[in-house]
This record gives C-alpha cells, structure tokens and sequence, in this order.
C-alpha cells in the first residue's frame, strides 16, 4: 500500500477497459505501490478494470475528457498532480502526454515521462502537431519512451520528436503456469478440439488494426489442404460481429471458435498449435508475448515492433502485412513440420527471458523514475 511518505506516482491513460496498455498500466501500478504513492487518471472512462485496480490497492480517478480539444483539461489534471504531490507523470500514450505536459504549465513540479505504445494506422502527417510538440510540448517533458524501435521512429516522423532523446524499453510480461499436458488437451476438449487437431488463433480485441480478415482468409485457405485444421479468436471488440461473419462466409463456422473476451486468455493460447498476429500495425504486443512465453509456435505480419519479437527462420515465422498467401503457406508449413515448430518455440522462450522479462522491464522504469526524481527543478 502507498503512504503519503512516498514520492506521488501519477499513470494517466484514456481508460481502463481490457487491452494490453491498460494491462501493463495495471501490473506497473501494483508493481510500484511498494515504492510510490500511485494513482491512475483516467482521461475518458474508468473501464472495465477499473474496479480491479482499485480493489489491488490503487487510486483510480476519472477526468471525463470532452470529445475534441478539451481547454479543461491541463487544470483538472493540475489539480490531481497537486493534491497528491505527484512527482512523476507517467504518460501513456500521445493524447495523455499532451494534456499532462500542458498541465506543467499551471504545475511544473512533477517530471513527466512519455511512453508510447502503440500508432494509429494508417498514420497521416500533421504538421501544424507536429510544430506544437517541437516547440512547446516536448520542451515540458523529460523522458520519452517507445516500445519498439518503429514506435521510436514513428514518433519522430509524426509527433516532431528527435529520435536521439527517445528511449526504446520493450515491454515485458511475467511468466505465467505452464499447462500440463492433461490440463492442456482437457481445455482444448472444452472448446470443441480434438487432440489430432491442429489449431491456428489469436488473443486480442476484434479491432480493425488487427487485421482479422488476413488471418480468416488465410485460415480458410489452409483448410483445403489441412483437413484437421481448426481455429480460434478469444477477444471481444467492435468488429467481433463483423468477424463472426466473415467466418461464416468462408464456411469455417464449424471449424473456428470465438469465445469472446476471456479472464483466462492466457491460459487459452497454450492450446494453440499456432498463434498468429496479423495486425496492420503493433507496438511490443503483450498477447504475443504471452504466446512465445508459452513455448506456443508463432507467426507474425513484419510491422511495427512484431519483427523485434520475432526473429524471421529463428524463432517464429514473419510474413509481409496484408498478404494473406504467405501467412497461408506458414500455417501450411507449421501444420505438417512439428519438429520445426518446436524448434522455434524453444528458440523463442529463450530469446522471451533474455529480451522481454517482467523483471527487466521493471527495472528499466525504475531506473528512469529515480533518475526523475533527481532532476534540479
């Protein structure tokens, strides 16, 4: 628990509802109330895990950020820094950075820290933006953090950010129980698979970044030549209805199971034979963390911070994005090569716990926030 002896922590995020930001917002939170005096801003909603957060011993706030530019916003946040004495804003992601460097202005005391996670795509150039976080913005800020070395880049080309001052600090992810081979097949047998089965998914929110329809027409593909081929999508979201249909479409309706969102997702994806993510677009992503942890096989579309994970014949397989014939012959290839398969997955969980701890990660931050705290101010 906090006390009001320890240095203000400030996380402030768009809202709490599931996804991989606003998981490691959580694990970071509880991580450091051991040290800090934590509190979540929320600009938008509480979401869906805020009530979890609260219930682990951290203060969950919500600001109810307008649409458009909200001019109230730098004084709502002042007000919270100040009552709490926050010493450290960490910002996640480019709207929360914005607003908490404004709010400097009213309050300079706390040192704020930028860390970006993931980009919108397609991404268009703005650059009367781009001019505001260069010369003002950027000026009220005291680190910056990617996740990946694109997300690095990315923020350079689009925000008007120097990519010398950005830091890459990769996320990092827990290890999680390991599923016996008993426990394994009985929770596949739960959701319909057989042990001959060679199952194909994804964990993760039915988002358009995703590019689902890649994987279904990829899977759909695979199934003329794979007859035991089988798939599965845990994850809710805004195109889940959409996604529904297209497996209809393809005719994979009895072949592929959609579980919606799952508490237990990272129990789920140890019952793939493949995990696949063919998002258009990826900061470091935590579900395909998980998977490599796992020792689950992967295959990834090379974007964003995917080919950083993923070393291309070393550790998974990598496909250009939005071709859905290659992705269809690396599933084809994972299906009838087990000894590859494990190959690569050992591979990978080795390079996981060189590259990708939850230790390490912690640490790294730990560093920075320390290294914030002693700035003259």
């Amino acid at each position: 628990m906090s006390s009001a002896a320890q240095p203000g922590l400030s996380h402030v995020v768009h809202s709490l509802n599931p996804g991989g930001t606003e998981r490691l917002v959580i694990e970071m939170s509880c991580e450091f109330s051991r040290e800090y005096d934590v509190q979540v801003l929320c600009l938008d909603t509480p979401g869906a895990w805020a009530e979890e957060l609260r219930d682990r011993g951290v203060r969950v706030h919500t600001i109810w950020r307008q649409p458009g530019f909200d001019a109230s916003m730098p004084a709502k946040l002042r007000a919270h820094f100040q009552g709490q004495r926050t010493r450290i804003i960490h910002a996640h992601q480019c709207t929360s950075w914005f607003y908490a460097a404004l709010s400097r202005l009213l309050y300079s005391e706390p040192r704020l820290l930028l860390q970006e996670h993931g980009r919108f795509y397609p991404e268009v150039e703005n650059r009367a933006r781009a001019f505001v976080n260069r010369t003002l913005i950027r000026r009220l800020t005291h680190r910056f953090v990617a996740v990946s070395r694109d997300i690095r880049d990315r923020l350079a080309r689009y925000e008007g950010l120097d990519a010398a001052q950005i830091e890459v600090i990769h996320n990092g992810l827990g290890a999680a129980a390991q599923l016996t081979a008993s426990e394994r097949q009985g929770l596949r047998n739960e959701l319909g698979f057989a042990e001959s089965d060679f199952v194909v998914g994804t964990v993760g929110r039915c988002d358009s970044i995703k590019n689902l329809p890649m994987l279904v027409s990829s899977l759909a593909a695979a199934a003329a030549q794979i007859a035991p081929l089988r798939g599965l999508f845990v994850g809710d979201g805004p195109e889940l209805g959409d996604l529904t249909a297209r497996i209809a479409r393809h005719g994979l309706s009895q072949r592929v199971r959609l579980t919606g969102y799952r508490k237990d997702a990272r129990r789920l994806v140890q019952c793939l034979d493949l995990f696949v993510l063919s998002s258009w677009s990826e900061g470091t992503s935590l579900a395909l963390l998980e998977a490599v942890a796992a020792g689950v096989p992967v295959a990834v579309t090379e974007v964003g911070g995917n080919p950083e994970v993923v070393l291309r014949g070393s550790t998974g397989w990598t496909v250009p994005s939005n071709r859905h014939e290659a992705l269809t012959a690396a599933i084809i290839e994972a299906a009838r090569n087990p000894a590859q398969r494990m190959r690569l997955a050992q591979a990978g969980q080795q390079r996981f716990e060189q590259h990708f701890s939850w230790s390490g990660m912690i640490e790294a931050y730990r560093s920075r926030y320390h290294q914030l705290l002693a700035l003259r101010p």
